[in-house]
């Protein structure tokens, strides 16, 4: 496979904060989405797929968690114990922690190549350093925000009182036409009505220095009071990810109400490669031990193929009626594929040739994202497989063949179970 051809599904940066005091399993589903992508690609091309992860360890919100922690005194620890914990939990809920390339916004290597990029952008013109009068808040003076920006309350002590100066700054100019930002990029467009009206509202240009003790410095372009805006590192992270493995396109799988953050800086800053995105609604939170009352299989196969083709976000009355679907359909899976391997009387029979085809126009389907289609060919094929074929291999007295039932089983834990 070339450049021309080569793509991966990837789930967007996740910021990487606390597992264990948070229900956080929820969270998850971007990446439980991009790992069920990936069997199917695999699945459908015969070949081995590379799993990608990106993190975001940078941000005031993981300043605020390391700050009210005493167990760890580096950063970088404190970030890697959180991600143990959670490749730990993905592990349960069928994301395998081996042969996974992480890249985290505050390794060595990433900030290397950040810092690289954003002089590439300066030199580009594509972003820019320029004096902006800015508030700063007057009870700890941290730059809040560009002056005209609605600003209730300092994000770093809560103070309410500012005042204006002349700051050189770090900006990106935001494009007139905001369809060109997400045209032709999401793939279920039903999902980014709010992401639209988001954009129309924000200003022509953009400050993406922040004043902090952690990130990225910005002094190799003359800035050396700031660091650069976490969003944008996640933002240019999957351009990173293309440089690696050598891709065409990737498609980025995130939470629909998170994505106005970085998405619009990577369509502004990137080129070269296609970056599509599937937007994701949102589950109600849910804590590992309710995934494992739930059930993994159901958390961690069926839930994200559902969210893929859902609109809106899932209220707990319908998180419950995908419960009870899935139980439905798994105790009719199971009952078929019994059935299909319990005669032994006569010869064993192989799938016919349409099954195998059917099977392989689902695969399709899902690695085309049609899921929809995908799911109730999926359904309707195990049916048949219960109301035909295993009807005539019984009156036969014949049995499915050992190889072709552990296809189907197969299939069954691509599709249904961790």
């Amino acid at each position: 496979m070339n450049r021309l051809d080569k793509k991966l599904t990837i789930a967007s940066a996740s910021q990487n904060l606390d597992t264990k005091s948070e229900k956080v399993v929820h969270r998850f589903i971007p990446m439980l989405v991009a790992e069920n992508m990936t069997r199917v690609s695999e699945y459908e091309s015969g070949k081995a797929v590379p799993r990608v992860d990106l993190w975001n360890c940078i941000g005031m919100r993981m300043d605020k968690a390391f700050q009210n922690q005493r167990e760890h005194s580096s950063r970088m620890d404190f970030s890697s114990a959180l991600l143990k914990d959670k490749y730990a939990m993905l592990e349960e809920l069928g994301v395998p922690r081996e042969g996974r390339d992480v890249i985290r916004d505050d390794d060595d290597s990433t900030k290397t190549w950040l810092k690289h990029r954003i002089k590439q952008l300066v030199s580009s013109g594509t972003v820019y350093v320029e004096p902006t009068m800015v508030n700063i808040c007057d009870d700890c003076g941290y730059l809040q925000s560009v002056q005209g920006s609605p600003t209730s309350s300092c994000t770093l002590c809560e103070g309410k009182d500012f005042h204006h100066e002349k700051k050189e700054v770090l900006m990106i100019d935001i494009p007139e036409n905001r369809n060109s930002l997400t045209k032709g990029r999401i793939i279920h467009p039903r999902n980014s009505k709010h992401i639209q009206s988001f954009f129309e509202q924000m200003p022509p240009k953009m400050m993406i220095s922040k004043v902090r003790e952690y990130g990225l410095p910005l002094d190799p372009i003359g800035l050396p009071e700031y660091v650069l805006d976490p969003k944008i590192g996640v933002a240019l992270m999957p351009e990173l990810v293309t440089e690696r493995n050598g891709l065409s396109e990737v498609t980025l799988v995130q939470g629909a109400a998170v994505a106005i953050n970085a998405l619009p800086y990577t369509s502004i800053m990137t080129s070269g490669f296609q970056h599509t995105y599937v937007l994701l609604p949102k589950i109600p939170p849910t804590t590992l031990e309710d995934a494992r009352n739930i059930g993994l299989s159901f958390m961690g196969r069926h839930l994200p193929f559902i969210l893929m083709e859902h609109n809106g976000d899932l209220t707990p009355a319908q998180f419950k009626t995908a419960q009870e679907e899935y139980s439905r359909i798994m105790w009719k899976i199971d009952k078929t594929l019994f059935e299909l391997r319990s005669e032994k009387r006569g010869m064993p029979v192989d799938l016919r040739l349409e099954d195998h085809q059917m099977l392989s126009e689902i695969a399709r389907d899902f690695d085309r994202y049609d899921i929809r289609d995908g799911r109730r060919k999926l359904n309707r094929f195990f049916k048949n497989q219960g109301r035909k074929c295993a009807e005539e291999l019984r009156k036969n007295g014949d049995y499915l063949s050992p190889k072709d039932v552990d296809t189907l089983e197969g299939v069954v834990k691509l599709f249904y179970r961790v």
